[in-house]
């Protein structure tokens, strides 16, 4: 791993237990990664706009070499001097929230065994990171994506910030299948975005397999609406009832259902709606997810990818 500083101010606060009451209190540990670039600025930025908890940690990480930044008639600037000058603005940002333990931490090796093993030991809820804007055409995620690793690595949920305006959150969008896992993703949304922002919730139902034995029949037009109407009301049907005890808190959920092929579906409704944040869930147990990495690749607004490990895990 290499060799590691951790700076704090105040000691270890005990863990929040999970739960829905939790979706109404601030994040209690933030970690956010940086290389000092312009997309790591928009992630610093996007994290301090983030509702933080009282008592809540928020740390700043860079991995890097012994020495980084660029060479000039002054020198070297070492990656030490440059993290505290970012923690020094995180700071001055924060200054009216005296409650909030503002953390740097410098590390060598691997960036993401790094985030992974910092992220374990403060027992953070998200980590945010920044990334390029899309571009065209759009080409999957390299192998050794920064964002791709992170997200296939880290056991915390991770924030993908592009670069953009940075304002509270007015629309986000989070994509349920109706699993454990995205119903957390719906929770950590709620926690990102308090109230009274608007949260549409989409549920894509995949009639993949059902169109293409249409197709293969060559059935009629009325098959396909029948079908897609059929799916659509149980779609609308099922979420109705998950989203009922969110309901009972006041917050305003709006149902999207669609049918076609689910990351698609996703990326439509998301640009069709000008969403600011799509968040999605990731299974505890998958280390990687076509679905997943496809968005990542192709949104052109912030991602969020909720991830939970077991206690076990």
């Amino acid at each position: 791993m290499g060799s590691s500083q951790l700076f704090s101010s105040k000691a270890a606060l005990p863990l929040l237990p999970p739960g829905l009451a939790r979706g109404q209190r601030g994040l209690s540990r933030v970690v956010v990664g940086t290389d000092f670039s312009l997309r790591s600025e928009f992630a610093l930025a996007r994290a301090l706009r983030l509702p933080l908890g009282h008592g809540s940690v928020f740390c700043v990480l860079h991995v890097a070499p012994d020495l980084d930044g660029q060479a000039g008639p002054g020198g070297s600037l070492g990656g030490e001097r440059c993290l505290r000058k970012a923690v020094a603005s995180v700071c001055r940002r924060l200054r009216n929230r005296v409650d909030v333990d503002v953390q740097e931490a410098l590390q060598h090796g691997d960036p993401v065994e790094a985030a992974s093993t910092l992220s374990l030991a403060l027992g953070a809820e998200l980590v945010v990171l920044g990334r390029p804007h899309v571009t065209y055409p759009v080409r999957e995620l390299a192998e050794d994506s920064m964002a791709r690793r992170m997200v296939r690595r880290l056991g915390a949920s991770v924030l993908v910030v592009v670069p953009h305006p940075v304002r509270a959150y007015g629309r986000p969008l989070v994509a349920v299948d109706f699993s454990r896992e995205s119903r957390r993703a719906l929770e950590l949304t709620l926690r990102l975005c308090p109230a009274p922002a608007p949260v549409d919730v989409l549920h894509v139902a995949d009639t993949g397999e059902e169109e293409a034995a249409l197709r293969r029949a060559q059935a009629p037009a009325e098959q396909w609406l029948r079908l897609r109407q059929e799916r659509e009301y149980q779609a609308r049907v099922a979420l109705g009832r998950f989203l009922a005890p969110y309901r009972e808190t006041g917050r305003e959920l709006e149902v999207r259902v669609r049918c076609g092929e689910p990351a698609e579906g996703i990326l439509a409704e998301a640009s069709e709606r000008g969403s600011d944040l799509l968040a999605l869930a990731m299974s505890a147990m998958e280390a990687r997810t076509p679905l997943t990495e496809q968005v990542l690749a192709r949104a052109g607004c912030d991602v969020l990818v909720s991830r939970h490990l077991s206690p076990a895990s």
